[in-house]
């Protein structure tokens, strides 16, 4: 974000969109928002606490204080990513593991740790599937030209900008070609469906893994879209398959 251009004091806001979110209502009743475009101090203090809140969660780990400094970072990035995405174009979506995964390390216990990471593999599925369910809810499964309009709309200033170059060139033949976009379309329905195997088998969480570096890396070529902060949800997945802590020695015995 800093070598883009994209933190608060790099942006110098001098407006905000609101938009139909709860929360970011609620933040905005407070009228921070106002005093962050009015200050280039406060600007540059979020940027910098935005940075040092979770290195000081690294540095607090196995502490009584770890557990603190969880909760801060989970609050403060929450309303650091309601701020920055009303003043600029960024979704609110792309931050959402420096959201939540924090709460991982809310509790100091290993057990703790244990059961949040296994109860934030299936936050992680959940949220995949039900954005293929969402797919089909709103009917784009339905149409084959959605994913020409989609990549019309997400790269409309760019193909005017720079219609000769090879990424338009690659966009426009997509959406000529309608019927193969729609078949990257469905191919992507189908993996965000696929995510539902995880809430019935641990085993199939490596191939999951594939599918979702897969999507990111889908996203990020095609949409230009980046969603590599989600590769920390990985870890959910790969980690899991670690047996209970304490059921160590249960299972020894039974081997």
């Amino acid at each position: 974000m800093f070598f883009n251009g994209w933190l608060l004091h790099q942006l110098k806001p001098v407006f905000f969109l609101n938009r139909l979110d709860l929360s970011l209502n609620i933040l905005f009743l407070t009228g921070l928002q106002q005093a962050v475009i009015k200050s280039a101090a406060l600007q540059l203090s979020l940027d910098i606490l935005y940075l040092v809140f979770p290195l000081l969660m690294v540095l607090t780990v196995n502490s009584k204080k770890q557990g603190y400094f969880a909760f801060i970072n989970c609050l403060f990035n929450f309303v650091y990513a309601l701020i920055l995405s009303s003043v600029s174009p960024l979704s609110i979506s792309g931050f959402v593991g420096w959201i939540i995964l924090p709460w991982l390390f809310v509790f100091t216990s290993v057990k703790g740790f244990y059961y949040l990471l296994n109860c934030m593999r299936y936050v992680f599925l959940l949220m995949f599937f039900s954005a293929g369910l969402w797919k089909i809810r709103a009917g784009g499964i339905f149409n084959p030209e959605e994913m020409g309009a989609i990549l019309l709309k997400q790269h409309a200033a760019y193909l005017i900008h720079s219609p000769g170059d090879w990424f338009s060139r690659i966009i426009n033949y997509l959406v000529i070609n309608y019927r193969f976009s729609y078949l990257l379309y469905l191919a992507s329905i189908i993996m965000e469906l696929f995510f539902i195997v995880g809430f019935f088998t641990k085993k199939a969480d490596k191939l999951l893994i594939l599918i979702f570096l897969l999507f990111v890396l889908f996203d990020f070529f095609l949409m230009r879209i980046n969603y590599f902060a989600w590769v920390t949800f990985v870890g959910c997945l790969w980690f899991t398959k670690y047996k209970e802590p304490g059921n160590e020695n249960i299972e020894t015995l039974r081997a």
